[in-house]
């Protein structure tokens, strides 16, 4: 299980040793989620929060007339939990789906509240990692309002070109708010420069 992802992830915020990491890791537990298949569903709520060690995840929703709309696309090192779902017991209106056979390491809201006790370094990793996780994704939903389509594929061909090999075409697509043919179009003008 490769939880140097984590310890990495939380060091990138602040200082923890080996030891405290160790201790702390016994809180969450292992799941391995093969794909396609999810890890929480809309109008449920989530029992634990998934940390991603291994694979790719899109959140979506669905809307009124059953399509699935992909809001984010998630991959290693990185939280997709619904915290405050789990936090007031409120179903989430989203979906974690795998998109490729994936690892997650979870905690359910009563480990993570202990861990905040427990753990100074869990208190300072949570209350610097919450904000700017949340203004990125406010400026990521931004973007996807109003940047055209090929700002924005270009973008992740920048910004996260793993996406564009592990995505299929249709769920890019859908990420970016446009039909399939639009984005074998863009990747054609790109090719021809």
């Amino acid at each position: 299980m490769p939880t140097h992802l984590f310890l990495d992830h939380i060091r990138s915020y602040t200082e923890v040793s080996d030891e405290e990491f160790a201790e702390f890791l016994a809180y969450f537990k292992h799941f391995t989620v093969p794909k396609n298949e999810t890890f929480y569903r809309a109008g449920e709520v989530p029992r634990y929060s998934p940390f991603i060690l291994k694979g790719c995840f899109r959140q979506y929703i669905s809307n009124s007339d059953g399509t699935e709309q992909t809001i984010l696309l998630i991959e290693e090192g990185t939280f997709a939990g619904q915290v405050g779902s789990m936090r007031t017991n409120t179903p989430t209106n989203v979906t974690l789906q795998a998109l490729e056979d994936s690892e997650v390491l979870g905690i359910t809201i009563a480990n993570a509240d202990l861990c905040l006790d427990k753990f100074p370094f869990y208190k300072i990793f949570f209350g610097k990692k919450f904000p700017s996780d949340h203004a990125r994704l406010m400026e990521e939903a931004l973007r996807l309002k109003t940047e055209t389509p090929e700002a924005l594929y270009k973008e992740l061909v920048e910004k996260r070109p793993s996406l564009i090999q592990r995505v299929p075409q249709h769920i890019l697509a859908n990420y970016l708010g446009v039909r399939t043919e639009t984005i074998s179009r863009i990747r054609a003008k790109i090719a021809r420069g």
